[in-house]
């Protein structure tokens, strides 16, 4: 067993590579197992992903023009543009021209001028860290990093979360929303070089700061945060990943909040899926889950 394996209480890397689901088997042998991109299983495992029945049925889903969903300028509906992408992005389908046309209907029809995407993209008022943020890593895994316009998403997102109240969310009370934080950190993991600055890097300990040292309360406010869903949720795994993007792994005030993770397993090492999308729901409820595993032994092995 690898040495961060330590921690389970077993061994699910042969579940996680089981070929029945090519979209966890990739991402294991990437991300865990760190095969490089042209290793034989890799190459054979990311042309299985194309061939699953739920990739063909978004793909027909799309329209000519090269969005989802009946209103190209409403990405963000339930089966909209916004939310295929992701998926896609997820189930690690490799880049296309059917991706590239959805990426740009995407920034076609929610970037505001300022750079950051908002859900109507003439209304400013609408751009918040978790909308920029949560998109910029689907489009740079899609080809887009040196796309103007998602360097521009960048450069807005640097600056907005620079300002003191930047995490001040109108929709979470006028509360510093933690959500945003997660956002913030997974788009700055995948930050161009070229743009990587003394600015952003301020950017990134903040914004770890303000997720380390919450004062979370997983008996009231923060009780869902310990219910990891599929798709990936604003949960405390999904912190967790994001902060171990940035190297806050090893820091000693994540130790309380991996011990509360590592509770979560099952005697074969095994996380449940606590909520799914009811849209594209692509494993059952507390069951054991092998996207929430993947999440979990990610964390672990950083």
């Amino acid at each position: 067993m690898l040495q961060w394996q330590d921690r389970l209480n077993g061994d699910p890397l042969g579940w996680l590579l089981d070929a029945e689901n090519p979209s966890v088997r990739y991402w294991t042998l990437v991300d865990l197992l760190d095969r490089p991109a042209n290793d034989p299983d890799v190459q054979a495992t990311r042309a299985a992903i194309a061939r699953q029945p739920l990739v063909q049925q978004l793909f027909a889903l799309q329209q000519p023009a090269g969005h989802w969903g009946a209103d190209e300028t409403r990405p963000y509906s339930a089966e909209g543009t916004m939310g295929v992408l992701a998926m896609l992005h997820m189930l690690g389908v490799p880049p296309d021209e059917r991706t590239a046309a959805g990426c740009d209907s995407l920034l076609r029809n929610c970037q505001h001028a300022s750079g950051g995407f908002s859900m109507t993209r003439n209304i400013r008022s609408g751009i918040f860290p978790c909308t920029t943020g949560g998109r910029l890593p689907m489009l740079v895994y899609f080809g887009l990093g040196d796309d103007p316009r998602v360097r521009a998403a960048f450069a807005f997102l640097v600056e907005s979360m620079s300002a003191d109240n930047a995490l001040v969310c109108g929709r979470y009370q006028h509360q510093p929303c933690l959500w945003g934080a997660i956002a913030a950190l997974k788009a700055l993991a995948v930050l161009p070089a070229d743009m990587r600055s003394a600015q952003s890097e301020r950017v990134v300990q903040r914004l770890a700061d303000a997720l380390l040292d919450a004062r979370y309360d997983f008996d009231g406010e923060h009780k869902r945060w310990l219910t990891f869903g599929v798709p990936r949720a604003w949960d405390l795994l999904s912190a967790l990943r994001a902060l171990a993007m940035h190297g806050y792994a090893r820091d000693a005030r994540c130790a309380p909040l991996l011990k509360l993770v590592l509770e979560r397993q099952d005697a074969q090492g095994r996380w449940v899926c606590g909520s799914t999308s009811r849209t594209w729901p692509i494993e059952k409820r507390n069951q054991p889950s092998k996207w929430v595993t993947l999440d979990a032994l990610c964390v672990l092995k950083r």
